[in-house]
């Protein structure tokens, strides 16, 4: 009786005993809790590591402008014609005796 039941049955493909095998089932398994479902993902890892690398280079440019208001500074303390011409185009300052005509 045992000897039809093992030529009833059909030998099974590579690729099923591959699939059906209990190691990989759980590693399968482990690895989607890890990557997807826990709390710390992989979705949220790589989420956080652009939103690093996006800070990184808003904290560059702000090193770029506090080094241009620095010499910006330098120049306009060094030199008094520098300040003046500064206050005459930022600000339009002007001398008594002068007009001063704006043009866009």
């Amino acid at each position: 009786m045992e000897e039809e039941v093992q030529r009833n049955r059909r030998p099974r493909s590579k690729f099923v005993r591959i699939i059906t095998n209990r190691y990989l089932i759980v590693t399968s398994v482990f690895a989607v809790i890890v990557l997807f479902v826990d709390r710390n993902n992989l979705i949220r890892w790589a989420g956080d590591y652009i939103e690093v690398l996006r800070q990184e280079k808003v904290i560059r440019q702000y090193g770029r402008d506090i080094n241009a208001l620095d010499s910006k500074l330098d120049e306009l303390t060094s030199d008094k014609d520098s300040l003046e011409k500064f206050a005459r185009e930022q600000y339009y300052f002007h001398r008594e005796d002068e007009e001063v005509f704006i043009v866009d």
